[in-house]
């Protein structure tokens, strides 16, 4: 080989080994800001996993009974909608939106269009919503938000629909939930109380059943419940007494991850105003998002 040769080749070959170099390089640099911000799950297989939440109105709810709350979600851009679930009188399901892999927090409004139904009814269509999530886009933990009868359609798919293979339910936040009685139903304000150590002195039927089967609920779970007060003497929110509210407390306080509660005072902590307002909004984003 010449030497003209030989300096070519050397040449060439310097020039590879700077190439080959800069490739990797590029390519360690791109790994380290794709997994930036990911989880390591127990067998080392690091993911961004994708946390939607569930949003659901309540008894006689529309669309508007959640939809200013999500708004606020989105405005703190913690979190985006992206599926409405329509559930059709008969139990179909039909979706509107598009999925986005790339959204971290995504967020799910599900709409009854039979919205005075039973809470059996409604909790097996919640079960229809969240396996749908799990076998469409692999998800394995959620969030939700519930106001009103939403609460008790939670805790009875929680109890009653969930299975071992379900997503696990992360975090629940219940607004103005009846847990135990509704004004004008079978409640009335300032007739039941809770003892000391949080059991309500008058149980209802169903809270009755919901504490016989309290331990299937997900021990996994991170509880915020939600409730007001509209400090007129009737300790309640005009339709849900404080006492049935907290009541949630004695089926679950002890056997969830963390449960706490945040009472909203004043005129609008009336029961339909508690979905339009910013001090629940607030408390909402930063115990889901940390926002």
């Amino acid at each position: 080989m010449t030497k003209h040769m030989t300096d070519k080749y050397h040449n060439y070959s310097s020039f590879y080994f700077i190439l080959k170099t800069l490739i990797s390089v590029v390519f360690w640099m791109f790994t380290l800001i794709i997994f930036s911000n990911t989880t390591t799950t127990d067998n080392n297989v690091r993911f961004t996993p994708i946390i939607p939440t569930i949003y659901i109105h309540g008894y006689g709810g529309v669309f508007n009974s959640t939809e200013h709350m999500i708004q606020a979600a989105e405005k703190s851009g913690a979190a985006k909608k992206t599926l409405i679930a329509r559930v059709a009188a008969d139990g179909k399901v039909s979706y509107s939106g598009t999925w986005d892999f790339t959204q971290k927090n995504p967020i799910i409004q599900v709409l009854f269009e039979n919205n005075t139904a039973e809470i059996p009814a409604e909790a097996k269509w919640l079960n229809t919503i969240v396996e749908h999530l799990k076998s469409a886009y692999a998800i394995s933990e959620f969030n939700l938000v519930s106001h009103s009868m939403g609460g008790p359609v939670t805790l009875y798919w929680a109890l009653h629909e969930r299975t071992s293979s379900s997503p696990t339910l992360k975090k629940f936040v219940p607004i103005a939930g009846p847990f135990d009685g509704v004004i004008y139903i079978d409640d009335s304000p300032n007739t039941n109380s809770l003892a000391s150590n949080g059991k309500p002195k008058i149980q209802d039927d169903a809270y009755r059943r919901y504490y016989q089967y309290r331990m299937r609920f997900p021990s996994e779970t991170h509880i915020l419940n939600i409730y007001g007060n509209l400090e007129d003497g009737t300790n309640s929110d005009s339709l849900v007494t404080n006492v049935s509210a907290q009541s949630l407390a004695y089926l679950l306080k002890k056997h969830v991850a963390s449960y706490q509660e945040l009472m909203i005072k004043g005129a609008s902590a009336q029961h339909s105003q508690l979905h339009n307002n910013s001090e629940v909004n607030r408390a909402v984003i930063k115990f889901l998002w940390n926002r």
